[in-house]
C-alpha cells in the first residue's frame, strides 16, 4: 500500500466529509523554531504556553479532544467536558494549547505530564488557551488569514474557568517576548496575519521564538496575567 501525505490525507479526509459535518480527525499545523523576538506588524505575536497542542470539536454531541499521544484527554480531564458552553456556535474546532494549572493558577508542565499520565495524586486543574478558529457552523476556515479567523474565535468564545482566548500583541514581539519573561514563560509564539491554517504541515508562517531574557518569577495566576495583554 503506497503511504498518503499528511496533506494528502487531509485533502481526502476533508473531501469525505458532507457538508456541514466535521471531518473526523485533522493534523495540526507545524511551526518553525525561530532564532529571536522581533517586531513586524505583519504578525500577532502570544506567549508559548507550557503545555499539548490540542483540537477541541465543538458538536451537537459536545466536546471531543484531540491531543498528540493521547487516545482520549477527556479521559484524562472530565471537566473540560462543559467548556462547549462557552461557545457562540456549533460544529467548530478550535486550536489551544491543553494546560495543568497548579493551586496558584499557574501552568506546570510537570504537572500536565503526570495528570496525562494518570497519576491521580497530581492534582491541578486542567484549562486550554485557544489561539485559532478552524471550523465553525461545520464549515472549514482553514483558507481564510489568521486574522479573520482569529476576530472570529474572539467573538465566539467566551472566556471561562476552563477555557480563554489566548491574548497577544500585534507587531511587537519583542514587548510580548518581555511580557512573557515577567510571566516565567520561555518561549512565544509568532503567527503571520495574512496566512492561511496549513493543516500537518510546516511552512513558515508559525513560529515558535525562545525568550532569551532570564524570565522573572511568575507571581500571578495565570488567567489573571492573561487578562493584562490585549486581544
Amino acid at each position: 500500500m503506497v503511504a498518503r501525505h499528511a496533506s494528502q490525507q487531509l485533502s481526502l479526509d476533508i473531501a469525505d466529509t458532507p457538508a456541514g459535518s466535521l471531518p473526523r480527525r485533522l493534523r495540526p499545523a507545524v511551526p518553525t523554531a525561530g532564532s529571536a523576538p522581533f517586531d513586524d506588524t505583519d504578525w500577532f505575536f502570544e506567549p508559548w504556553w507550557p503545555g499539548s497542542i490540542v483540537l477541541a470539536y465543538i458538536g451537537d454531541e459536545g466536546v471531543r479532544l484531540q491531543a498528540e499521544h493521547l487516545a482520549d484527554p477527556l479521559a484524562v480531564f472530565p471537566e473540560l467536558a462543559a467548556i462547549d458552553r462557552q461557545f457562540g456556535a456549533s460544529g467548530m474546532i478550535v486550536e489551544g494549547t491543553l494546560l495543568a494549572l497548579d493551586d496558584e493558577g499557574r501552568p506546570d508542565a510537570e504537572l500536565l505530564r503526570r495528570r496525562l499520565a494518570a497519576d491521580e495524586s497530581a492534582g491541578g486543574q486542567p484549562a486550554i488557551v485557544a489561539s485559532d478558529l478552524l471550523y465553525v457552523g461545520g464549515r472549514p476556515l482553514l483558507g481564510q488569514p489568521f486574522d479573520e479567523r482569529r476576530a472570529r474565535l474572539t467573538r465566539l468564545l467566551s472566556d471561562g474557568d476552563h477555557c480563554v482566548v489566548s491574548r497577544g500583541l500585534r507587531g511587537e514581539g519583542v514587548t510580548l517576548a518581555a511580557a512573557a519573561a515577567s510571566m516565567g514563560i520561555h518561549e512565544i509564539s509568532a503567527r503571520l496575519l495574512t496566512a492561511p491554517y496549513r493543516a500537518g504541515q510546516q511552512d513558515g508562517s508559525w513560529l515558535r521564538l525562545p525568550v532569551t531574557e532570564t524570565p522573572a518569577k511568575q507571581t500571578r495566576p495565570l488567567l489573571a496575567l492573561l487578562q493584562r495583554l490585549p486581544l
